[in-house]
């Protein structure tokens, strides 16, 4: 096993500059700073929080959302801010809102101003040993301020195996929603195999496993309903790392995914739809990791579009000597890769929760929770010629603190950084915990505990 074992700041006040050095194999680029204001907790409001997202419109209106529960609980609930107003809180009737930092609700604007937000609902189901997820949707036309009824986004029953989701607006107002799972046929056959776990019976006296797929569904009416599932992975997917989509100018819709290849190698790939995502091509691995590895990181791949069509992937891999942050490109439609650029690598790290982001002027931004480090913090790199090259490491989060999940929220110059963190205290008594349960125990809800969301707002110079 080539991972660490997973755990999981404020400058000076005013505008600072901040940067640190990191291992890399890419030349760096001098000329790109980010400056930064002190931290702010954006939980405040609700005195805990975790799983944040940013969405930001084309005109620059910023949102973002995170989830709280009360006394730090399982019991859910997601909080909207659109504009630095007071947040909103959703609730759904299905029950509590999933606080997961690999499978955190996510934001989007569509071209007409309404926002969209997608999260999980999570449901404990005795003799299983994950609970079920059912996969919902509201929207905003008024800027946050009031919300739709949700509505579940999946055919079929609506709780199954429906989590690690991307949420995606594309130009002409389409709505996606991609997510990890098996078919609901499926369900039964977990339960049966629980059960059968329970009574010191083999998995293969009920038939065995479906393996976990890449999914998809699409809206054309704002969210009201939703087509059919398609699935876009008819091998293995990597069950728990998030799926990302991208749409470019040509209207070609993106996935990426972890794909399972023979012998355990888990890998990122890419697969592209040229119909509104009714069909797909075969995936192509964007780097040649090749890393073996007998379980799941918890660790997805993000994914932009530029405007002279570029396809833009960052990722995590846990391959013994060479752990870390990797970004590579695609100059001709997701059909090859260019060859894949070290952000912050180490003969191993513990899983790295990437996201990027592209801005004007050629420029690609790209943060993530360092895990080579034994407390994370979370660090920003910027390139300022489309990929090419990229400044040194900038550190976000201050010492001290287990900092994780990080997201962004980009327009024009101005840069806003959130993330979850946690005492490296309790980050440490939790990583112990976890080390120490049973591993086929049942598993319940996430709480929330006493993590906080925390952001810092700036301008890249």
């Amino acid at each position: 096993m080539s991972v660490l074992p997973m755990i999981g700041g404020a400058g000076a006040r005013g505008l600072i500059v901040v940067a640190a050095a990191m291992t890399a194999s890419c030349a760096a680029s001098p000329n790109a700073s980010v400056r930064l204001a002190d931290a702010v907790a954006l939980s405040a409001p609700t005195s805990v929080g975790t799983a944040p997202m940013f969405a930001v419109s084309s005109a620059g209106t910023q949102a973002v959302a995170w989830v709280s529960a009360p006394n730090g609980g399982t019991d859910g609930r997601l909080y909207v801010s659109v504009a630095g107003a007071p947040p909103t809180e959703i609730r759904d009737s299905l029950g509590p809102i999933e606080a997961h930092g690999e499978a955190p609700p996510k934001l989007a604007f569509a071209p007409n101003g309404a926002l969209f937000a997608v999260y999980t609902v999570g449901k404990v189901v005795a003799g299983e040993r994950f609970p079920r997820s059912a996969l919902r949707l509201v929207h905003s036309g008024d800027a946050g301020r009031t919300w739709t009824a949700p509505v579940t986004v999946t055919d079929g029953p609506a709780f199954g195996s429906h989590s690690f989701h991307a949420l995606h607006v594309a130009g002409d107002g389409t709505v996606y929603v991609s997510w990890l799972g098996k078919s609901d046929g499926d369900s039964a056959a977990r339960s049966m195999a629980a059960m059968g776990e329970m009574a010191g019976m083999r998995h293969d006296e009920h038939g065995g496993h479906e393996a976990s797929g890449a999914w998809i569904t699409r809206s054309t009416d704002g969210g009201a309903t939703w087509a059919p599932r398609v699935r876009v992975d008819m091998g293995e997917a990597c069950p728990c790392c998030r799926t990302a989509l991208a749409t470019s100018s040509d209207g070609v819709l993106y996935m990426a995914w972890r794909h399972v290849y023979g012998g355990s190698v888990r890998d990122i790939v890419v697969s592209r739809s040229t119909d509104r995502g009714a069909t797909w091509s075969e995936p192509v691995r964007v780097h040649d990791d090749d890393w073996q590895f007998d379980a799941c990181p918890h660790a997805g791949p993000a994914i932009a579009t530029d405007e002279r069509g570029r396809l833009h992937v960052a990722w995590w891999t846990g391959k013994e000597g060479s752990a870390g942050v990797y970004y590579a490109q695609s100059a001709d439609s997701g059909k090859t890769f260019g060859p894949a650029t070290a952000l912050g690598v180490a003969k191993f790290s513990r899983p790295a929760h990437v996201q990027l982001a592209l801005s004007p002027n050629d420029r690609v931004i790209v943060a993530w929770d360092d895990g080579t480090k034994q407390i994370p913090r979370v660090v920003v790199r910027v390139s300022e010629d489309g990929g090419a090259h990229f400044a040194a490491a900038a550190t976000v989060s201050a010492s001290g603190r287990a900092a994780s999940f990080p997201v962004l929220g980009v327009s024009q110059d101005s840069l806003a950084i959130a993330w979850s963190e946690v005492s490296s205290d309790r980050a440490t008594a939790a990583a112990a915990t976890a080390a120490n349960r049973d591993r086929m125990a049942p598993k319940g809800l996430e709480a929330v505990g006493d993590a906080q969301v925390f952001v810092r707002r700036g301008v890249i110079q």
